[in-house]
């Protein structure tokens, strides 16, 4: 069996009624940040930071990661530097990272080098998946949307890009 530990990471000091009085009724997009307290914050993160490095301890096999936007639902806007993170500060369980959108990257190399280094800090125990973006992460990204969609030509960039560090050898050009 593998076992894995998952969190949304969440920020949580604000009410219902936070919500009700938002544009929309909704934390997705048009909740203020102005909710937001940044010792909270910093306190929430390392916290969360703190929780997965006690999940190695209590023998879980794997952590995984995700992110999302503007949303207090999930503090994790960036996943790559959580895992990078515990690329450093873990030892024995695999980072899974839910799925990076790509569509919002502007350099899927740049991205696939991100994955390589953080995977070389853990010594390849970084499992990362790919994926599109929905209509809400578009519209912030300023990206269309029906260019949102995983492209084969990008797709395959950043896959041959991840290999590349297990497969180098002496025969780096610059």
């Amino acid at each position: 069996m593998f076992l894995m530990r998952f969190t949304e990471r969440a920020y949580v000091n604000y009410t219902a009624e936070d919500v009700k009085n938002s544009p929309n009724s909704a934390v997705r997009l048009t909740f203020s940040n102005s909710h937001f307290d940044p010792q909270l914050g910093a306190d929430l993160y390392n916290t969360y930071l703190d929780d997965y490095e006690y999940s190695e301890e209590v023998g879980f096999d794997g952590l995984m990661l995700n992110e999302h936007h503007n949303t207090p639902t999930c503090m994790g806007a960036t996943m790559n530097l959580e895992a990078a993170i515990l690329a450093r500060t873990t030892k024995k369980p695999k980072i899974v990272l839910l799925g990076n959108p790509l569509p919002i990257f502007d350099n899927p190399v740049r991205l696939a080098e991100e994955l390589a280094e953080i995977d070389m800090i853990s010594r390849g125990r970084l499992g990362s998946g790919l994926s599109g973006v929905e209509r809400t992460v578009s519209s912030l990204s300023n990206v269309a949307h029906y260019t949102s969609r995983l492209s084969p030509d990008r797709n395959w960039l950043c896959s041959i890009a991840v290999g590349m560090p297990r497969t180098w050898k002496s025969r780096m050009t610059s």
